[in-house]
């Protein structure tokens, strides 16, 4: 009985710690009742119900590419959704915005080191853009002579305003086309 209880306990933690990654309940919206957010991965999907809308189920645009590692992190003001791959990924950041009553796109990161496999000395390309202020920043780590040198790019990089109901990893893949452009330009100056 011991032993089946231990396992019972051990079974419930796991069960709940996998859900708290694919699921968060929490209130966005600010009115003191909770809200919610998960990934359907049979429709690949996120899904949303805030009680500022009356529980109205909310969903994404179809996420073509949504990989096995992904997960939900619950954040202050709202949460990220990571989408990783083998070596590079995305986090794309919601809030709720009060003056349209939505969870808004606000900043997108990611992280790639498919680009450095031309460079035996390039480590890894990290950046991020902020929605809201337009503002991109690129780090590239670099190894010289056994220590690692980072680079930083800062440009403006305009993205449309995106809610969650109208978001698709395709906003993703058009970051991740700037980011190489960007990194291919500050490469050929170099």
């Amino acid at each position: 009985m011991k032993y089946y209880t231990v396992f019972l306990f051990t079974a419930l933690a796991n069960l709940a710690f996998a859900q708290t990654t694919r699921k968060i309940v929490k209130d966005f919206d600010g009115d003191g009742k909770k809200d919610s957010v998960f990934i359907d991965s049979d429709k690949d999907i996120l899904v949303l119900w805030l009680s500022t809308q009356r529980y109205k189920k909310v969903e994404s645009k179809e996420i073509i590419h949504l990989n096995f590692g992904n997960t939900l992190v619950q954040t202050t003001k709202g949460f990220e959704f990571w989408n990783d791959y083998d070596r590079s990924g995305f986090i794309s950041v919601f809030e709720y915005n009060k003056v349209a009553k939505k969870m808004q796109l606000v900043q997108m990161r990611r992280s790639d080191d498919v680009l450095g496999r031309d460079n035996p000395n390039q480590r890894l390309y990290k950046s991020s853009v902020d929605l809201l202020t337009n503002k991109y920043a690129g780090i590239i780590e670099t190894e010289v002579k056994g220590k690692v040198v980072k680079e930083i790019i800062n440009v403006e990089m305009v993205f449309p305003k995106t809610y969650l109901e109208t978001f698709t990893d395709a906003i993703n893949f058009d970051y991740q086309e700037k980011c190489i452009a960007i990194y291919n330009k500050n490469k050929a100056k170099r």
